[in-house]
């Protein structure tokens, strides 16, 4: 394969070898491609989304309202909240 780069690209990509950061102009360019195509797929995700979120608490419903009731019960049980500060 034969790649026409402009001679600022070319003087640049010659410099990385140089200076040693790729051993030879093939390996510097295969990295340039590898970035090029990594930039124009998708990337996975991570993040499953509000759906499957609310999806996976719709299944465990009860234990959701235990830990809401739990969660209520141990605040009214917390004297503190009761101190008159003034």
């Amino acid at each position: 394969m034969t790649i026409h780069l402009p001679n600022d690209l070319e003087s640049s990509l010659r410099a990385e070898v140089s200076s040693g950061h790729f051993p030879t102009l093939d390996d510097a360019m295969a990295e340039a491609v590898r970035l090029l195509l990594s930039r124009h797929r998708p990337q996975p995700t991570t993040d499953p989304g509000p759906d499957l979120l609310l999806g996976s608490m719709r299944d465990y419903a009860d234990d959701m309202d235990q830990i809401v009731a739990d969660a209520y019960r141990n605040r009214r049980e917390d004297k503190w909240r009761e101190l008159d500060l003034e």
